[in-house]
């Protein structure tokens, strides 16, 4: 006689909204078993304009970024309606901005940098499950990240560039900007 068993792991799906110390938010994905899901994050809408007129000058800036992370998170239940996450994520941001002065309309100088950001985080946080389809969720990400970029400054009355630098930044910790808060619909 031949016994066989077999199990079938349940799949499952979220997407959800991304707040990021309610200045910036994004969309995220998840997918795997109910205990280990794969996670994919974006920051889509970073960016903005700004103008400031004097009476004999103005000045504008634009700036816009985004930010990619893509990782692995573990779930474990501790309470009714309570899960612990925990697990690591690899990201990917970029910046751009831009600003521009002028002096009775006549451009005078002009600014631009350009970074690049990739970086590795932690993931700890829990997940507060209404019902079987909506969750809310925080998370901590402390990391490390490094910068790098360019930056440019051009004087438009001599037509020629005036400094350029190269950015060379590593950061590491927990702040503001690595707390994260989630509205997760679960399918």
């Amino acid at each position: 006689a031949l016994s066989v068993i077999g199990q079938e792991t349940t799949r499952q799906k979220e997407i959800g909204l991304l707040f990021r110390d309610l200045d910036s938010f994004g969309v995220g994905y998840k997918t795997g078993t109910a205990s280990a899901l794969w996670r994919f994050n974006t920051m889509l809408l970073n960016g903005g304009t700004f103008q400031e007129e004097f009476s004999n000058s103005e000045r504008t800036q634009k700036n816009f970024g985004f930010n990619l992370e893509f990782g692995r998170e573990f779930r474990r239940d501790v309470a009714k309606n309570l899960e612990i996450r925990y697990g690591a994520d690899v990201s990917f941001g970029y910046q751009y901005g831009e600003s521009d002065g002028r002096n009775i309309g006549d451009r005078i100088n002009y600014r631009e940098s350009r970074t690049f950001t990739p970086g590795i985080n932690l993931v700890l946080g829990f997940n507060y499950v209404i019902n079987n389809s909506l969750i809310i969720g925080a998370e901590l990400l402390p990391g490390v990240e490094y910068t790098t970029g360019t930056n440019r400054f051009t004087d438009i009355s001599n037509e020629e560039e005036r400094i350029k630098s190269d950015i060379s930044t590593f950061n590491y910790g927990i702040s503001n900007t690595s707390a994260l808060l989630s509205l997760s619909y679960r399918f």
